[in-house]
Order: structure tokens, then C-alpha cells, then sequence
């Protein structure tokens, strides 16, 4: 399993009272585990980073 080498369990593993956010999406496929299927496996909220500007309210101001 491709999962168990990168540090990936890590984060979710640690992540049970916070929101991880990352790119990538749910993969149907087993031969490679992506973060929301872990997060789903365990229990753990996650978001895009759009979705979490978005909820965060972050705004980029250019200055001149």
C-alpha cells in the first residue's frame, strides 16, 4: 500500500479535532489510498484549499 510509505496516515492520524485540507479528491480505485478516503475511513473533516479560503473569509489586496 502506497499510503503507509508517504506521511500522509500521519496527518490524518493526528488530525481528529481539525480539518485537514488538501487537493486531492475521493479516488474509487484501492490501489492507491488518497487523503479524503482516509479521512472518511476515520472519521476526519476535510476541505479543498478554496473551501477553505472561502470559510475563512481571506481576502488578497494588491497595494500600489
Amino acid at each position: 500500500m502506497t499510503f503507509l510509505q508517504d506521511a500522509d496516515y500521519y496527518l490524518v492520524a493526528h488530525a481528529h479535532h481539525h480539518v485537514v485540507v488538501t487537493h486531492e479528491v475521493v479516488a474509487h480505485s484501492t490501489k492507491k489510498i488518497k487523503i479524503p478516503n482516509a479521512c472518511i475511513g476515520v472519521g476526519v473533516c476535510y476541505v479543498t484549499p478554496f473551501e477553505m479560503l472561502r470559510a475563512e473569509r481571506a481576502r488578497f489586496v494588491m497595494s500600489r
